[in-house]
């Protein structure tokens, strides 16, 4: 046990014979988790959005410019007693600008008109899933909506709606390959910052070959080295999806899509930083095999 720890502590003082080599595979590491964590959020999120709005069918309203705002408060009570309704959200021309203004970096002209909103009266109004026969219903609910007072525009389909539709059909497809091939990139370059430091230990290693040194005592050092610069490299990822989720997560939290980023579960999150330490170690290994 005691050469074993002592191995450790040489693989890591040995990363400190390359630093510049070091340093760039580091980087190399940390950006390529910061990549694939990047997707991973916004797979995942995608993804419970879709989980959420699956089987509901959403209507969007929006009423004419000076439209009567008792007409208005009226029309959104009677939208309540719809049958199959689930939610009904309901915007002022100042609310739906505050929502859209807190998108907006500080100073910038939407702020400047909150008392002067050009947005009209907007309402979303999400029904229950139906079966049976769904286009003519959709098509009767669209003309009951239509002929609210003061009712300029209603759509049946919501931008989430498209988006995550789409979604769904590249994310299959494109999702594996592009995480395949970072951790490719990922072995590629943490390999070759181990035959760097191979090579600079030749002469070190022929003389422990001579005296009787067997493989493993020989390749754990490196071995540790990539193990460790793959979990550091993750643990660095991870801090900076981290920042770039607190600077994001409010984004598209909006009318009329609301959508709230949240950050990846602790699994994954987890995942992030296993992968590349054991992605390292593979890589040293395989890099020292001879």
């Amino acid at each position: 046990m005691r050469v074993f720890f002592k191995l450790i502590r040489q693989g890591v003082r040995d990363i400190a014979l390359h630093p510049w080599a070091q340093l760039m595979t580091l980087l190399a590491v940390t950006f390529i988790t910061f990549l694939a964590g990047l997707m991973l959020l916004g797979v995942g999120n995608l993804d419970n959005e879709l989980r959420v709005t699956r089987g509901e069918i959403a209507f969007q309203m929006y009423w004419k410019e000076g439209a009567s705002p008792k007409r208005v408060q009226t029309a959104w009570k009677s939208l309540h007693k719809m049958d199959g309704v689930t939610k009904v959200l309901t915007y002022t021309p100042k609310e739906a600008l505050k929502d859209l203004s807190s998108t907006f970096p500080k100073g910038s002209a939407g702020v400047l008109l909150a008392d002067n909103s050009p947005l009209p009266y907007t309402a979303v109004i999400k029904f229950a899933h139906r079966s049976g026969d769904l286009t003519g219903w959709k098509d009767t609910t669209l003309a009951a909506l239509q002929r609210l007072p003061d009712v300029e525009t209603v759509r049946s389909s919501s931008l989430k709606d498209e988006v995550s539709r789409a979604w769904q059909k590249i994310s299959g497809t494109v999702t594996v390959p592009v995480l395949v091939f970072l951790v490719l990139i990922l072995s590629i370059a943490v390999g070759n910052t181990m035959k760097l430091s191979l090579i600079s230990r030749q002469d070190e290693i022929e003389i422990l070959k001579l005296v009787g040194a067997k493989n493993w005592y020989i390749r754990t050092p490196l071995l540790v080295g990539g193990a460790l610069l793959g979990s550091v490299g993750g643990m660095l990822g991870i801090m900076g999806l981290y920042a770039a989720w607190w600077n994001l997560k409010d984004t598209f939290n909006f009318a009329p899509l609301h959508w709230e980023l949240h950050f990846l579960p602790v699994d994954q999150a987890l995942l992030l930083v296993v992968i590349p330490m054991c992605v390292g170690c593979i890589s040293s290994w395989v890099a020292v095999r001879n």
